[in-house]
């Protein structure tokens, strides 16, 4: 048995399949009648069939369009649509609202490349639209902290701004295997956990050993909370790092050789006899700079091994640049 809408799709591809078979209807009919005068009675008839056609299309309209705001009177949706046109992806985001962790757009018919726009800075947010009953966007995490961001008008990048980009399953767990797996008495640190990728992987290898960790992003460390054997140490690895450890595995961000100073830091906190695997990117293994010369310098002094990683590997995760794994044996 068929729905309400579809029953109402049916019935409009029927009216149009009509109206474009009276279209046909109007070749070769003349507006005279067998006297050679103007055919009033038809002309009347006929456009007072059209001008009734109009109105009962405008109204079918009117009535779709207003399934958008059900509960707002007529006269205020069409002044909602018309104003709504005019919106700019900022006066779009100053009008969700937050209901439930869904973030709901305003009732409004907005022009579509403004919509494309709020669309995809919510997307950058960490939000994913979903249809059916939801009609909203909804988040892997709390969203108010990006939403209260989101409703000033801001932009929120969460991967630009943290460089995260999640470790793919089975790049997490062949890292876990580079490392030389986990056993009970390891020490284990991941400095840049972001979800947990990484963790869940060494937890796949040993599911009671404890793993210290640091992550900038609130919205990460609040989901870190969730999970068994972790310790949250702070924000920044690059500014609080202690300790030492039997295995460090990580993912660091990549922007202006963030990768490499993470590597050099986990050096330092690894324990004779230890190993560190972490994914980094290219540049640095061809880069001219000062930087990435001396990294390649040190990674030969401390007999670092080099594994290429494919180009699509993190597309799952956004991007689809070439990256490699290294792995030093302290």
């Amino acid at each position: 048995m068929m729905n309400k809408k579809e029953i109402l799709i049916k019935a409009l591809r029927g009216s149009v399949a009509q109206l474009n078979e009276l279209s046909t209807m109007t070749e070769g009919i003349d507006v005279y009648n067998a006297t050679g005068h103007v055919d009033t009675e038809f002309l009347i008839e006929a456009l007072s069939c059209v001008n009734t056609f109009m109105d009962a299309s405008n109204t079918v309209v009117q009535k779709i369009s207003s399934l958008l705001a059900p509960d707002a009177p007529t006269d205020e949706k069409k002044k909602q649509a018309d104003e709504g046109k005019k919106w700019n992806v900022e006066d779009i985001l100053k009008h969700c609202t937050l209901e439930d962790s869904v973030l709901k757009l305003p009732k409004v018919q907005f022009n579509k490349k403004s919509y494309a726009e709020a669309k995809k800075w919510i997307e950058e947010a960490g939000g994913s639209w979903q249809s059916g009953k939801i009609q909203g966007f909804t988040f892997p995490f709390n969203p108010e902290r990006v939403f209260s961001i989101l409703k000033e008008g801001k932009r929120c990048n969460l991967q630009q701004e943290y460089q995260f980009f999640e470790t793919p399953a089975e790049v997490a767990d062949w890292l876990v295997m580079l490392a030389g797996g986990i056993n009970e008495a390891d020490t284990v640190l991941e400095p840049s956990a972001g979800r947990g990728a990484l963790i869940k992987a060494i937890h796949r290898a040993c599911p009671s050993v404890t793993v210290e960790c640091y992550e900038l992003m609130p919205e990460n460390r609040e989901f870190l909370h969730s999970l068994d054997n972790v310790i949250i140490l702070d924000e920044d690895f690059t500014k609080d790092s202690v300790g030492s450890y039997t295995k460090i595995i990580a993912n660091p961000p990549f922007s202006n050789n963030q990768d490499i100073e993470h590597v050099r830091i986990m050096y330092k906190l690894l324990e004779k006899g230890g190993t560190l695997a972490a994914i980094t990117s290219s540049h640095w293994k061809i880069a001219s700079e000062k930087k990435c010369v001396d990294f390649r310098n040190w990674l030969e002094e401390v007999h670092g091994e080099v594994f290429e990683i494919g180009a699509g590997e993190f597309k799952e995760s956004g991007t689809s640049i070439s990256t490699m794994a290294v792995v030093i044996r302290k």
